[in-house]
């Protein structure tokens, strides 16, 4: 938990899209910027030994920045894994020669459908065939020297990353299928997070939030109620659904687990904190998690929540392992893994639920109570 472990850089805060579900759509106090070349170098010379991960992401589109290959070159070159995400729309030819040739690990690109329509209808401004092309054109360089069945010996992995929506699920079946075709070595899926009111009917996450899988079971009936553990083997989800046998068990005082495998929800587990990560916004702002990296409305519980963006410091100002082990930031990060915060996202919404300021534990400013990245239903790669 001391050190830093895994390092996110904002190269940008510009995007050339306008996708549906994007918090930009709703700024207000937000300044927007590319990363100066050398605020970048001065971080890539003070980054830690500890240091085994930099990863090229936040709110903007990395591709977008000019000098974005630059600066994956500087970062591959001091022997640390280098991965970054792109929606893929600026990923053509030539970029994709200057990126492989750079050294990058691993590219997530942003797929959440796979078909036109329904693709082009979230990811406002990007064209679906332009996008599969350049999936093509960048297979293709990244496995040049290597046969195309075997992805795992590319240089130059690609990971896809998928925001689950209730107008895309049928989707996400279809990109399952397609793996070996666009050789992609990896996916992580997450939730939507709903910025605007008119997104809420699209979250997939609603009931779970009320599941008693979703903690200890002893936090929901009255003290010294039985918990009774109920194992069940693998078996058609479809005679599960039926007989509605999951919402049942899932509630207390059943807690369940799967041949031996419990299935539960990690909450309360901040994987920013907890596995030692910071981000630095494209202004040089140390901020602790995405979620914290710029100002945010979020809509849960049919209720708006204004999230506050949290810095422990700029780079410009202080070198990143000063801002690190300074005592607000070390003392914020021991509270989280303690993550002794009122339990928001499971009682029904209170006078201190609008924003991050305070909670009804006394907690002051963050609070992460609220925060559905800590219940393991939001995640980045």
């Amino acid at each position: 938990m001391n050190e830093l472990r895994e390092l996110y850089i904002e190269p940008t805060s510009h995007c050339n899209l306008h996708c549906v579900m994007c918090s930009r759509n709703r700024w207000k106090n937000e300044s927007k910027g590319h990363m100066d070349l050398a605020l970048f170098d001065k971080l890539i010379d003070q980054i830690p030994d500890s240091v085994t991960r930099i990863f090229f992401g936040g709110i903007g589109e990395p591709l977008y920045h000019p000098d974005i290959a630059t600066m994956i070159r500087r970062a591959k070159e001091t022997g640390r894994t280098v991965e970054a995400i792109t929606n893929g729309a600026l990923l053509d030819a030539e970029m994709s020669e200057k990126i492989v040739d750079a050294k990058l690990d691993m590219l997530w690109l942003s797929l959440d459908s796979m078909e036109e329509e329904n693709y082009e209808d979230i990811r406002s401004g990007a064209k679906f065939n332009r996008v599969m092309d350049n999936i093509r054109i960048f297979n293709e360089i990244r496995l040049r020297p290597y046969m195309i069945n075997r992805p795992d010996k590319a240089k130059v992995k690609l990971g896809i990353s998928f925001v689950l929506m209730k107008n895309n699920l049928a989707q996400f079946q279809k990109l399952l299928t397609r793996v070996q075709h666009l050789a992609i070595a990896e996916i992580k899926a997450t939730h939507l997070v709903s910025y605007d009111e008119s997104l809420v009917d699209q979250v997939c996450y609603d009931r779970v939030l009320g599941l008693g899988m979703y903690g200890s079971p002893g936090m929901y009936g009255a003290p010294g109620m039985m918990s009774v553990h109920v194992d069940i083997p693998f078996m058609d989800t479809r005679d599960l659904q039926e007989h509605d046998m999951l919402p049942l068990v899932s509630h207390p005082p059943f807690s369940v687990s799967i041949t031996g495998l419990p299935l539960k929800i990690r909450e309360g587990y901040c994987r920013f904190v907890q596995e030692g990560v910071a981000f630095v916004r494209w202004d040089g702002e140390v901020c602790p998690c995405i979620a914290l990296l710029h100002e945010n409305t979020v809509y849960q519980q049919d209720r708006e929540r204004r999230v506050r963006p949290c810095s422990y410091g700029n780079a410009n100002e202080k070198s990143l392992l000063e801002i690190w082990d300074g005592e607000s930031y070390t003392a914020f990060r021991q509270r989280v893994v303690n993550f002794e915060f009122s339990p928001c996202t499971r009682c029904g919404p209170c006078g201190f639920f609008d924003t991050n300021e305070k909670d009804c534990f006394g907690n002051t400013f963050p609070t992460c109570g609220g925060c559905l990245w800590a219940q393991g239903l939001f995640q980045c790669p």
